[in-house]
């Protein structure tokens, strides 16, 4: 009988060995997906915006009356004081309610702001951001920029076609177009502005609508301006 069970014995810890190998390989193998699920949840693209893919630090302004859960819009009462915010790299600039909490991300290329408000995450929650037509679309580089704006939603994967697309002027002059795109659900939640840049045809300001009420999303989409600064004259 002792020679049966020592000729079992190495059987066993052979089970053993490959259960705790099996054990480690499972385990990792679920820490590495859920670390590129959480590398990919930045990349997401929800109804606050459109999707931010630069730098995660933020020089960021709060509010202590931030609501506990996100509300259906953002409001401010009509005597609220507005403010002017200007881009950091490119020359554009907008007024907003200064009850509005905006985030800003100075390393971002796209010069992007964010709105920090009812607990939505600054990253999914972009106000507006500079569109490169080169880089999203190279073919519509040298087309008018209405096709840029309708082709815009087969960028992002929760979006499957255009509703419609308005074509306007702000006060500033600047040439705008009005989007709404659908969703899966048939549904067009959310407004994307883009405007045309006169001084570069390959970049669009780009605006989304995704928590402001409407009317202060109208009064700041009249006060987007673009003031390039003028070239210095060389004296004589």
């Amino acid at each position: 009988m002792s020679k049966v069970k020592e000729k079992n014995q190495p059987d066993l810890t052979k089970l053993i060995v490959f259960g705790a190998v099996a054990v480690f390989v499972l385990t990792g193998g679920l820490y590495a997906a859920y670390l590129y699920s959480k590398k990919q949840s930045s990349n997401i693209v929800l109804p606050g915006g459109t999707t931010y893919l630069g730098p995660s630090s933020a020089d960021e302004s709060t509010s202590s009356d931030q609501p506990p859960t996100a509300p259906i819009r953002f409001t401010a009462p009509p005597d609220v004081t507005w403010k002017i915010q200007a881009g950091n790299i490119y020359p554009y600039s907008f007024s907003y309610p200064s009850t509005l909490p905006l985030v800003f991300f100075p390393s971002d290329p796209s010069d992007s702001v964010a709105i920090a408000w009812g607990n939505i995450p600054a990253q999914q929650n972009i106000l507006l951001n500079i569109e490169s037509v080169q880089e999203r679309d190279p073919e519509l580089v040298n087309r008018p920029r209405k096709e840029f704006v309708q082709n815009w939603y087969k960028h992002f994967s929760g979006l499957k076609g255009v509703a419609k697309v308005e074509t306007f002027t702000n006060t500033s002059g600047l040439r705008g177009y009005k989007a709404s795109y659908l969703n899966y659900a048939d549904a067009s939640p959310n407004v994307d502005v883009f405007f045309e840049i006169p001084t570069d045809s390959k970049l669009m300001i780009h605006l989304a609508n995704g928590i402001l009420d409407p009317t202060i999303f109208d009064r700041l989409i009249d006060s987007v301006k673009w003031t390039p600064e003028a070239p210095p004259t060389s004296s004589p």
